[in-house]
């Protein structure tokens, strides 16, 4: 899923404490989708002279859903936030993105208030040009809601009856190999893997092996031509990019689009 966003100019001081967000999320062709997890992102920033006190400051921050053909709003998530330092806070979304998804709507529009920014120096940083690594931002997690019938589409599956070359579903789940402290979204996913055996009249199909090579080469294996010791194994045939935010070296955000990360298809090679 692919998510862009505009935000409203507004002026760069303690004024700022209160904002309109408009997000577009593209469904990328995908009509019908289930939302797994959906949260919005607000970097909150305590000015100098409150960061020298070291006291916390609280703050209660508001999130409205604005009705895009009325003047009317409702109260998607209200958080109380209290403050040290400045940093990242997240905001639940699940529901609402939901709810948009259902109505056919792709375009969110969201009121912030936040009460107490003015009182305590806390500036949440919207839009300032300089600030471009702490620009608000949306996650969404989303799947197909039909995914069980999707995913019979994509060759052999593991079921455990067979041990022929398949994909194994496999969730990779990045806070057990320490990974969570530098990752933002998502949380973990299905990366899967191949297992199986590769038996030759199996490898010498062209649409279960990898290559037409390898095809050609297995079917020498079956009729005893080959010079050598060819053993064929079970090998990923497609894979999939998934889009990830990440802190880098320096902190900042970065939303990068990872190839091959996702094990779509096994074949023979």
């Amino acid at each position: 899923m692919r998510i862009c966003a505009n935000r409203n100019k507004i002026p760069h001081d303690l004024a700022s404490s209160r904002v309109r967000l408009y997000f577009f999320i593209s469904n990328e062709g995908n009509q019908n989708l289930f939302v797994v997890q959906a949260s919005l992102w607000l970097y909150l920033k305590l000015l100098p002279y409150v960061l020298e006190k070291g006291s916390r400051r609280k703050v209660r921050v508001k999130v409205y859903f604005q009705d895009p053909d009325t003047s009317n709003k409702w109260n998607v998530v209200e958080k109380k936030v209290d403050l040290k330092r400045s940093g990242w806070h997240t905001f639940p979304m699940t529901e609402a993105i939901q709810a948009l998804f259902e109505r056919g709507e792709r375009r969110l529009n969201l009121d912030v208030q936040c009460e107490g920014c003015e009182e305590y120096s806390v500036l949440p940083i919207y839009v300032d040009p300089g600030e471009e690594s702490h620009r608000p931002f949306l996650v969404v997690q989303a799947r197909l809601a039909d995914n069980k019938h999707r995913i019979r589409k994509r060759g052999l599956e593991c079921d455990g009856r067979t041990n022929l070359c398949c994909r194994q579903q496999f969730y990779i789940d990045f806070r057990l190999i320490g990974w969570n402290d530098w990752i933002i979204a998502p949380s973990g996913y299905y990366g899967n893997y191949c297992e199986g055996s590769c038996p030759a009249y199996l490898a010498g199909v062209p649409g279960s092996a990898s290559s037409f090579h390898t095809a050609v080469v297995n079917q020498y294996r079956m009729r005893g031509l080959n010079p050598g010791t060819v053993n064929s194994c079970c090998i990923p045939t497609k894979l999939s990019t998934m889009s990830m935010l990440y802190f880098d070296d320096e902190y900042n955000i970065v939303k990068r689009d990872v190839p091959n990360m996702i094990v779509e298809e096994c074949g023979c090679a």
